[in-house]
Parts: C-alpha cells; structure tokens; sequence
C-alpha cells in the first residue's frame, strides 16, 4: 500500500470515528466485508486523488509519489507474495506449513479486521471516550501492541500502545533502540504521549 494514502486514512478514522466519514468502521458497516470493501475504495480515492483530502491530514506528510506509485503497484504486492512464498519454502520444517501461506499473503486484511472490526466491538476500555475503540486483549503478543486500540484512540501520537502494567506493546523497545541507534527521530509530541501513563478513567 501507499503509505501516504495509509496515513491519509488513519488520520481520516481518528478525526471522524464511528461517524459516516470513518473510512473503516462497523457502526457503518453491515459486515467485515462491507467494511473492508468501503475502506478499500476509500483508500483508493484517496491514491488516485478522486477524494478530495483536507488540508489538516496532510500536514507534516512527506510526500514521495514515485515510491507511493511503487509500493501500490501490482508488481510490488507480486514481488511480496514471491519473498513469502520463498521463505516458507526455504525456512518451513515441512511441506504442510505452505497451507498456512495463504493466511500470510493476506495477513494485511486479516489485521485491519481484527483492529478496525472486533477492537470496535469487543474488550475493555482504560479510557472514556466518544467513541467504541476498546482494548481487544489483556496482553497483546499476536497484534505487536495494536490491539490497544482505546489506548489508541486516547493518545494517537504515543510510541507506546500500553498504558496499563499488563499492557506490554513489544514495539515500543525496538521504536526506542532505533531511535537510540539515531535511524528514526522520536517528535517530542509522541515522546510526551508517551510519557503519560494515567490511572484509566474506567477499569
């Protein structure tokens, strides 16, 4: 995918959650299909440019239309499925883990239904807010962190999705040794989201 296009859209969800311009979300949807198929077009809207964006989710987004053109072409996704398809072929104890190559391919997919479907529908939330996003899981080993979606939504900008002491987000280590090893920048607006470790409004 195009990460412009991506960022577009994550700021887009943030801004109208749970509203008819979310471009992902079950209170609008009739199902995960429905969902994934409307955030699908909107994303491609946003690509081609036949939806107009508003000036606010464009700022501070690099923009590198040569490499967004390459990483949503064709060929890239092909490229990837090649590399998948490769490793397990290369690494896999036994033919059989090939059935599970499927599930790899579309792990993108898998992952936007799981954030975007059931962490609006199901968990616990640490934080009251005017929206459905809660926490999917206790300990989050499967989603990276992300499945703390309440958290999320509470503090968009935090490098760290875990906000309670049993919400471990195993990124947020390798966010600050790259950042340690001066590769990526942390902003003082995340490294202050970051920082704010309250007790929740709702336990």
């Amino acid at each position: 995918m195009s990460p412009r296009a991506y960022a577009i859209m994550h700021r887009m969800h943030h801004a109208y959650t749970d509203t008819e311009l979310d471009p992902h979300s079950p209170s609008y949807s009739k199902n995960v299909f429905h969902m994934m198929w409307r955030t699908r077009n909107i994303y491609k809207g946003i690509f081609t440019g036949s939806i107009k964006v508003e000036e606010r989710f464009l700022k501070n987004l690099p923009d590198w239309p040569a490499f967004d053109k390459w990483a949503s072409s064709t060929l890239s996704r092909l490229l990837w499925a090649l590399i998948y398809v490769a490793l397990f072929i290369a690494i896999a104890p036994s033919l059989w883990f090939l059935l599970l190559l499927p599930v790899a391919l579309a792990m993108g997919p898998i992952h936007g239904v799981i954030i975007n479907w059931f962490a609006h529908k199901y968990g616990y939330i640490n934080f009251k807010l005017k929206n459905t996003s809660q926490n999917l899981f206790s300990v989050d080993i499967f989603m990276l962190g992300e499945s703390y979606h309440n958290n999320h939504h509470k503090h968009p900008s935090s490098i760290n999705f875990g906000k309670r002491w049993h919400e471990l987000d195993p990124v947020y280590p390798v966010i600050r040794f790259l950042a340690w090893c001066r590769i990526i920048k942390i902003s003082k607006m995340e490294a202050a989201e970051t920082a704010v470790i309250n007790e929740p409004d709702s336990k």
